[in-house]
């Protein structure tokens, strides 16, 4: 199904709202959320259905491995992009330290996206616990700003999409 910037703007906004509500809920906890980067107007497909599962099983084993005491995990299937949320009482930095190395232990990791906000509501920038801002999967430089100029086709980024997806195990 296509989805039109209007309806992604919209899922952006009832995101951002859920995490608000998640964080009134249970005051004092950081919220961890991954959705999956897919250009184009298809944003649920089975490609992103695989990444996104992908995904949440990554951050489970986190969940394992680290012994947290998860408030909430849940995922939400959505037209204009699968969500999963973790409410977890832990550092934010190490959080955020945490799913930076996901994002970048496989090929495909740069299809997560993968955001901490602290409880007091502040995003954790990658720059901040000392990783590089995430680069075009197209060429590699600094994404946003090939991005905003549209310096590649679209050709380009879907040839570039699919090969990433490519390294993603069946």
């Amino acid at each position: 199904m296509e989805i039109t910037l209007e309806q992604l703007l919209s899922a952006r906004d009832e995101r951002a709202a859920y995490i608000k509500n998640l964080q009134k809920r249970y005051p004092g906890a950081c919220v961890a959320v991954l959705t999956v980067i897919a250009p184009g107007p298809v944003k649920r497909s089975p490609d992103t259905i695989r990444l996104f599962s992908a995904g949440v099983k990554a951050i489970g084993r986190i969940v394992i491995k680290y012994e947290l005491i998860p408030l909430v995990f849940e995922a939400h299937e959505k037209d204009t992009g699968d969500e999963a949320y973790l409410v977890v009482k832990t550092e934010p930095g190490f959080l955020k330290m945490e799913l930076c190395k996901l994002e970048e232990s496989a090929p495909y990791g740069r299809l997560w996206d993968m955001d901490v906000i602290k409880p007091n509501g502040e995003h954790i920038s990658r720059e901040e616990i000392g990783f590089s801002p995430r680069g075009c999967f197209v060429c590699g430089k600094a994404g946003r700003a090939c991005y905003s100029r549209a310096l590649h086709t679209a050709q380009e980024v879907d040839a570039a999409y699919r090969k990433l997806l490519s390294t993603l195990p069946d």
